[in-house]
């Protein structure tokens, strides 16, 4: 631990604890979403589908936004483009208590969430260049707990208000997340690596913004971005087509109040931590990251076949989505710092964006298809011949990327990946 404390103290335990509080704001804001979901239904009269396509409008914005983030953050840097990301969707998510319609929310959802997950892949190339080589791969991975805390920290916020209130009114702490979000910014520095690499290259004309992309293309990336982006697209729509229905689920099919359902959300989240931090110390110190993502992948599969199968009781639904939550949700702790290592620093934001996008495709098309199916086959079943297979065929894109052992350098890895 001493020897940890040492490593990692100054500038990138600075760098860690700054992305890592942005993205628990960032993640809390949009958690309230999926908890107001059974609220904003009932208010503007629409069904299951409809918020389907709201959720695919956003994910789509988001795969184009993430795109153009990563590339912003190659090409200026990765300080002022985080603290850009940081401090405006919170203005936009407490637009959300006054949309006066189901059009205008979706709007709002998509640039607000657009933003958001910008800050995912950029976070994790942020603390993945700043990081100690050793542990680098476990700080880029507990960054993801992230996901966990904010969907607990907003089911804390959202239970009382809910009771009180409406789902309007759980929007309205955003806009004390601005202050917050622009003193954090502050404190923001350049990654070294970066800097390092505009100085190579001051004496010549700077890149154009396509040429990052361009790096992409060459023969030594295609394949990596081929697996990265199918692993991230497959295990992320698995995880959108369930995640933001899981309240609904628990109120239309076990009966709970929304309350209830959140509260057991939430709570099971905040368990689901405990993964993350395990994926991430696992991968680091135990086996390669790459056979941790597909460990955690198979084994999350079979707790969600439990949560969605063997649950009904409060108790019971507690434990199977704690679990399914620690190992299918978990394994993105895993999956960004290795597709992070695999790139140069010249294309590392742009490249971590570009498969994180593909992430954004599976969130924009998957709650469609388990919103088209839920009628016709029922919540458990929808769930199931979507969620299952997907999450195979992403063990099976890990796998195929190469086995690369922790500890080595940046510049080793993204040579032999």
């Amino acid at each position: 631990m001493t020897e940890f404390w040492q490593a990692i103290k100054g500038h990138p335990l600075k760098i860690f604890a700054i992305c890592l509080f942005g993205l628990v704001l960032s993640n809390l804001d949009q958690s309230f979403f999926g908890y107001a979901i059974p609220g904003i239904m009932a208010e503007f009269e629409v069904g299951i589908d409809i918020i389907g396509w709201v959720l695919s409008v956003s994910f789509m914005v988001a795969a184009m936004m993430m795109v153009v983030i990563g590339v912003a953050a190659d090409h200026y840097g990765r300080s002022r483009v985080f603290a850009v990301c940081l401090i405006l969707p919170a203005f936009l998510v407490g637009l959300h208590a006054f949309a006066p319609d189901i059009v205008s929310l979706t709007m709002l959802r998509a640039l607000a969430f657009g933003l958001t997950v910008s800050m995912i892949p950029l976070a994790t190339t942020y603390t993945s260049e700043v990081s100690p080589d050793r542990y680098r791969g476990l700080l880029a991975g507990l960054l993801q707990v992230a996901y966990p805390i904010g969907w607990f920290l907003a089911s804390v916020i959202s239970v009382p208000i809910l009771a009180a209130y409406s789902w309007r009114e759980m929007f309205l702490p955003a806009f004390l997340i601005i202050p917050v979000a622009i003193v954090v910014s502050r404190f923001l520095s350049e990654s070294q690596r970066f800097i390092g690499l505009q100085q190579t290259v001051e004496s010549e004309e700077k890149v154009h913004w396509a040429g990052h992309i361009k790096t992409l293309t060459e023969p030594v990336f295609r394949r990596r971005v081929a697996l990265c982006a199918a692993m991230l697209f497959l295990h992320g729509g698995a995880y959108a087509g369930t995640a933001f229905y899981f309240p609904t689920f628990l109120t239309e099919t076990r009966g709970y109040t929304e309350e209830v359902a959140v509260g057991i959300t939430g709570l099971s989240y905040g368990i689901g931590a405990v993964g993350y931090i395990a994926a991430a110390i696992i991968g680091e110190f135990f086996l390669t990251r790459r056979n941790t993502i597909a460990l955690w992948m198979a084994i999350g599969t079979l707790a969600f076949l439990g949560f969605v199968w063997l649950g009904g009781t409060p108790a019971t639904d507690i434990f199977w989505f704690a679990v399914m939550s620690v190992f299918f949700y978990g394994a993105i702790a895993v999956a960004l710092p290795l597709v992070a290592e695999m790139f140069p620093t010249k294309a590392r934001a742009t490249a971590t964006a570009v498969c994180g996008a593909a992430a954004q495709v599976g969130f924009a098309t998957y709650p469609v298809f388990v919103a088209q199916l839920v009628e016709p086959l029922g919540w458990n079943w929808a769930f199931t011949v979507v969620v299952v297979p997907s999450l195979a065929l992403a063990v099976a894109a890990t796998l195929g990327l190469q086995n690369l052992k922790s500890g080595m350098t940046l510049e080793e890895t993204s040579r032999q990946a």
